[in-house]
Parts: C-alpha cells; sequence; structure tokens
C-alpha cells in the first residue's frame, strides 16, 4: 500500500492594496479551486476599501476564507497581522495579483513532505503578459541569495521557519524576508514569544515547475519602487544584514557556474539576472566573451555598455570557446571588435600562451592568466577498478565536446568502465557508462578520485579546469589540447588546412578511424601502467607544475590588483 501522507493545513496571507477587483477575485478563485482542500485563505485589507471587501463577500460563504482589515501600513504589516491569525502548519505570503496554477497546493506539500531537510520549496512563476515570460529562479545557494533574491514572497515555508516582515523596507521585502528565513536568525512561531532559532534553513528547488501567475510590474507597486531606487534598497538590506558590498562585480552569460566559483574566490558579486539593475561597482569581471555573429541579444557586449555609465575598470577574460567564435565575424567587424575592446576594456586576460597567439593574430592583445581550481587537490591512490571519465553535453551549439565521437570510444571499449558528467546522454544505456549527472562540487572531488583517467575532445578550447584538476589528483589526461603533463591526440589530420588554429580546427573525419584507434591505444596504454618509481615521479611532476601554474593566491591578487589597484589602462598592450 503507498505511504500515507498527513495534510498539513496551509494558510494563505494576502495583502490588498488598489487591486483591480477582477484581478482579486481572479486570485481568490485560483485558490478556492484547488483540489488540496485542507487551507485556510485570510485576506489581509491593508486600509478600508468597502469595494474590494466586497468582492470576497461570495468567498466568505467557504468558511477557509477569512478576511482582517488593518489601517494602512503597508505589504509587510498586512502579511505581519494575517500571520498573527494563521493557523496552518505551511504559510505563504500570496499576492492579491498572483493566479494559482491547478495543483499548486499539492504539488508544494508533498515537496515539502519529501524533502525533510528544507524549511521551504521554491521555483519559476509566469507573468501574465502576452509573451508569458518567464522568471526560472536559480538552485539553492545561500551565498547567490546574499548578492540578489531569487525568491519569490509567495512561496511556502514551514510555519517554524517564518520571520518577521520588516515594515521600514520599502521595496525587496522578500529578499530581506528570505535572507532571514534561511540564516534562521528569528522565528515567530506562537506571535514570536518561542525561543529565537539560530538554525541555517535550506531550501529545495522546484526547477523550471511554473507555480503561479504574477501581473508584471505596474505604476506604483514595488517592483517599480526598487527599479527606480535600486542602490538605495540593496543597501538598506545588506547593511542590516550584515552582507558585505563588494567593489567587484563578475559576470558570465555562458558560464554562470563558473562566474559563480569565480567571484566567491576574488570576494565579488556575481550578478546575471539583475546585471542590468543600477549599482555602486568600482569594477565588472567578464568571464568570457560571448559575442556571435548570427545573436544580438543579450551579450556580453552589452553589459560592457551599461557599465560604462559610472567609469567602472573592465576586464574580460577569454575563456573556452570565446576565441572560436570571434573567427566567424567578417573582417570589418573584427576590426570594430577588437578596437572597441582595446578602448573599453581597461584588461583583457586569457589563459595560455596558446590562446594569447590566437587572440594576437585576431588583433586583440591579451595577457595571460590562468583560472584557478576551486577546490585543494592532494595526490591521491589510483581507485582499484580502472575507470575513464568523459564529459558529455549535446546541447554545445557547434559540438564543441564531440558528443558523437566521445561515444564511439565507449563503443569501442565494452571491457572498459567509462563515467560521464555533463547534461547530455542521459537516456544512453550502454553497459559500459554511469553517468553522474551534473555534479556540485563537494561530489565533483570525488568523482575524480573515483576515476583512474580523463578524456576530453573537444574542437576548441584553452584551458580547461577539469584536466587540470585531474591531473593535480594524480590522474592521466587524454585530450587533443596541447598542455603539459597531459596526453595530446592530434586530432586535425594530415588533411587539415587550417594551421593556424592554434588550439584545432576540430577532429578530422576522414582521419576520424586512425585517430580513434590511436585514443583507444593511448586508454589501454594508461590501464596497463605499474606504479612504480618513475609512475610516481611522473605524477608528482604533473602534479607540482599544474599546482604552481593554478595558484589560488596568486590569481586572486592579481585580480584585485587589477579591478581595484592603480594599473592603467590597457596595461596588458604590448
Amino acid at each position: 500500500m503507498p505511504e500515507f501522507k498527513p495534510e498539513p493545513l496551509v494558510s494563505f496571507i494576502v495583502p490588498i492594496y488598489k487591486v483591480g477587483k477582477d484581478i482579486l477575485k481572479r486570485c481568490l478563485m485560483s485558490l478556492s479551486d484547488q483540489d488540496y482542500q485542507n487551507i485556510e485563505v485570510i485576506c489581509v485589507f491593508d486600509g478600508v476599501d468597502a469595494e474590494l471587501v466586497n468582492v470576497t463577500v461570495p468567498f466568505l460563504e467557504d468558511k477557509r476564507f477569512k478576511v482582517l482589515e488593518i489601517d494602512h501600513a503597508g505589504a509587510c504589516a498586512a502579511r505581519n497581522a494575517g500571520f498573527k491569525v494563521s493557523t496552518g502548519e505551511v504559510l505563504s505570503f500570496f499576492n492579491s495579483d498572483y493566479i494559482a496554477k491547478p495543483g499548486m497546493v499539492r504539488m508544494w506539500v508533498n515537496a515539502l513532505q519529501d524533502n525533510p531537510d528544507c524549511g521551504f520549496v521554491y521555483g519559476a512563476y509566469e507573468y501574465t503578459s502576452a509573451q508569458r515570460s518567464m522568471y526560472p529562479s536559480k538552485e539553492f545557494d545561500p551565498w547567490l541569495l546574499n548578492v540578489a533574491n531569487y525568491i519569490d514572497c509567495g512561496f511556502p515555508l514551514w510555519r517554524k521557519h517564518v520571520v518577521e516582515w520588516d515594515v521600514n523596507c520599502k521595496s525587496l521585502q522578500d529578499w530581506d524576508f528570505w535572507i532571514r528565513v534561511v540564516e534562521g536568525k528569528s522565528c515567530n512561531e506562537c506571535g514570536g514569544s518561542h525561543p529565537i532559532s539560530t538554525h541555517p534553513v535550506k531550501g529545495h528547488f522546484l526547477g523550471r515547475e511554473i507555480s503561479f501567475l504574477a501581473e508584471p510590474p505596474r505604476a506604483g507597486g514595488l517592483s517599480m519602487d526598487s527599479s527606480g531606487n535600486w542602490v538605495d534598497r540593496v543597501h538598506y538590506i545588506k547593511e542590516k544584514n550584515g552582507i558585505p558590498e563588494p567593489e567587484i562585480c563578475v559576470a558570465s552569460l555562458g558560464a554562470p557556474n563558473h562566474g559563480v566559483e569565480i567571484a566567491k574566490m576574488i570576494g565579488a558579486d556575481f550578478r546575471d539576472d539583475t546585471i542590468f539593475k543600477p549599482h555602486a561597482y568600482k569594477a565588472l569581471y567578464l568571464i568570457g566573451w560571448y559575442m556571435k555573429p548570427t545573436d544580438q541579444g543579450n551579450q556580453h557586449p552589452y553589459i560592457m555598455m551599461h557599465f560604462d555609465k559610472n567609469k567602472e575598470k573592465k576586464i574580460v577574460h577569454f575563456v573556452g570557446a570565446d576565441i572560436f567564435w570571434l573567427r566567424k565575424f567578417s573582417f570589418e567587424g573584427l576590426k570594430n571588435i577588437s578596437g572597441a575592446l582595446k578602448a573599453k576594456a581597461s584588461h583583457i586576460l586569457c589563459e595560455t600562451e596558446l590562446a594569447k597567439e590566437e587572440l594576437a593574430d585576431l588583433g586583440i592583445p591579451a595577457e595571460v592568466v590562468p583560472i584557478p581550481s576551486y577546490s585543494e587537490w592532494e595526490m591521491r591512490d589510483l581507485p582499484k577498478d580502472f575507470s575513464v571519465s568523459i564529459f558529455l553535453t549535446n546541447k554545445s551549439d557547434f559540438d564543441k565536446y564531440c558528443f558523437e565521437n566521445t561515444l564511439s570510444i565507449v563503443r569501442a571499449m565494452p571491457d572498459v568502465q567509462f563515467t560521464a558528467y555533463g547534461d547530455g546522454g542521459w537516456d544512453i544505456d550502454y553497459p559500459n557508462l554511469k553517468h553522474f549527472r551534473n555534479l556540485p562540487r563537494d561530489q565533483w572531488e570525488k568523482y575524480v578520485y573515483d576515476n583512474s583517467c580523463y578524456l576530453r575532445l573537444v574542437r576548441h578550447d584553452t584551458l580547461p579546469l577539469a584536466s587540470a584538476e585531474f591531473v593535480m589528483a594524480g590522474r592521466d589526461v587524454i585530450t587533443n589540447i596541447p598542455l603539459a603533463y597531459q596526453e595530446y591526440i592530434d586530432t586535425r589530420g594530415k588533411l587539415e588546412l587550417n594551421e593556424w588554429d592554434r588550439f584545432q580546427s576540430g577532429l578530422n573525419a576522414y582521419n576520424w578511424p586512425a585517430t580513434k584507434k590511436q585514443i583507444v591505444q593511448r586508454i589501454r596504454a594508461v590501464r596497463a601502467k605499474k606504479a612504480g618509481n618513475a609512475f610516481i615521479t611522473e605524477r608528482v611532476e604533473a602534479r607540482e607544475y599544474w599546482t604552481k601554474l593554478l595558484d589560488k593566491k596568486t590569481y586572486i591578487e592579481k585580480i584585485q590588483a587589477i579591478a581595484l589597484g592603480k594599473e592603467t589602462q590597457n596595461a596588458n598592450v604590448e
């Protein structure tokens, strides 16, 4: 028999002030029509409004609906008043212009019960505009929450984690609320009379599942207040909650996870969905230069132009395939890009000498500054059973990571165990392939140590961090990127004409059978290696080389000096 789960009472506290009658009616109807029946809806009128009270009259025939009127004091005061008369085990501060999707409450309760280590659940919502645009939210990360909010006030939490809403907070109120919920700074259970909690609270991310629809920001609303007073409102919340206000902002549209880790490392903020809001930063640090001839949307040049208003320092760090895309521009377009970069960027960086040479060919002078690993690595014994790690993604716009070619190696070696990470190939069922999907940092380190070797095939790259990490952990790496202490496979073939491409132009299809055979032989040779003095010496040398090259302290000091020091503009130009 299926496990019986109790249905806790869910209290919806709906603050009401100057909202359209039809909008309010639509909100209350969406709550009354939920298939989860054990709810109470407390309509809190922030000031007397007889016309809007009349909208609620038909709903009061349902004993689950209640009306509370207070003197006008703002949304936070209304929420606090509603909470004090509520009785639910689960609370939602649901705005009066929201529309609950069918099944929303049951989905929320199931998620709360299925994740007992979490105090609340949250996720995406949709706007009621014609475009039906969506706010996707983000994976739970308290550090990111301290930078900018990504959790709407309407999402549910257990009663014991509710904190008092700040009536002095003029806007960005839900951000202040969730910061204090997550940090466990206080608890309002029993009307605020029970002891203060200091226990951190974790949130469960619902992914892209849409919970409710919301009206777009309207004139006179809280969203408009925050947009018009962004710097002051952010300062109020950060100062109040003891959150530092860094002078450097990191942004990366193409590699946000990479950008977040770098921001944490150097003591900066990371901003993406709030990147075009006003700010008080002294420097912008762009990880990658994402600009394609076929895409004139939200690219890094637009971020740089936005940040030009306050004359901040602007640092561009070329990583990955961004150099590849520059080659797709016309000569005239490339001259404009290189000229603008040299004029606007105070520093242009890259990760290897080969990348520096390729950028120079495109008219862009750069300084080599490798980005280090976020983890501390030690050389450990190889696992008992031999296994090869691969990266699988089929979402790259030009098959950068050689998806099918990599899989063909797996098929060619049924006697070798492969493990894959990444967002592609989840539906592939090979007996010798185990998929770990996307690994968080704490699981990534264990994954590296659990493998014997790393195979990385790319069509264009600069300095893959994963390759360096495997080497620093004492593992072999086989790749088609010429890097020190890594087994190099030349995938160009004799027919390759683009010798000017420092990072290989990809896998030569005509020569692939021979290249594939060479890769298979290299993997078998790595498996056949026997531990001994030469074996250990080789790994120690490789580890020492990469550990020195990717020294974290050196990198942090360099970026901070560039961003906040007194180096002259275009100091990288030779």
